[in-house]
């Protein structure tokens, strides 16, 4: 009778202990890759605010959450942004231009040389309060040029 006692609690302690769900986060900094216009670029030191926040358009206004990812490149000279309105909650899956999501990329942040996003696709493939990864590409443009961003991934801790 002990022994099928001390197996069903050893049994119950596994089973408590093996549900549990920790949220992932990056141990060190976060990392943002991509290709611009044929030229890779790398950041180490990319990181992600999620926020309470309102998206308002022409056609749509709602309350939700703003992921915005932004890596500065190792060189120091370029920077890349990412945001994502979610209706409700932080969630895995593919977003695009129509459906709440931009980038904006500073080629030279000396030179002031913005591209801005005209056709965007970012597909989260994991996410929680602390941690998002998941890969990235479009077209930018700055003034009549357009622009292609290929090749993203992204991780980073979100604060």
């Amino acid at each position: 009778m002990k022994l099928k006692s001390l197996l069903g609690l050893l049994y119950l302690v596994v089973i408590v202990f093996t549900s549990c769900n920790e949220d992932k986060a990056v141990l060190a900094s976060g990392s943002c890759t991509f290709a611009f216009d044929s030229i890779a670029y790398s950041a180490n030191n990319a990181m992600a605010s999620a926020k309470d926040s309102v998206y308002k358009d022409e056609d749509t206004t709602f309350t939700g959450k703003a992921l915005t990812i932004e890596a500065l490149t190792s060189s120091l000279n370029s920077h890349f942004t990412a945001t994502i309105f979610f209706p409700d909650t932080l969630a895995v899956g593919t977003y695009t231009q129509n459906e709440y999501a931009s980038m904006m990329f500073t080629y030279s942040m000396s030179g002031n040389i913005h591209y801005l996003s005209t056709k965007t696709t970012i597909k989260i493939t994991s996410i929680n309060s602390k941690y998002a990864e998941g890969e990235f590409f479009g077209t930018l443009k700055n003034g009549e040029t357009e622009k292609p961003l290929t090749d993203g991934k992204f991780k980073v801790n979100i604060y």
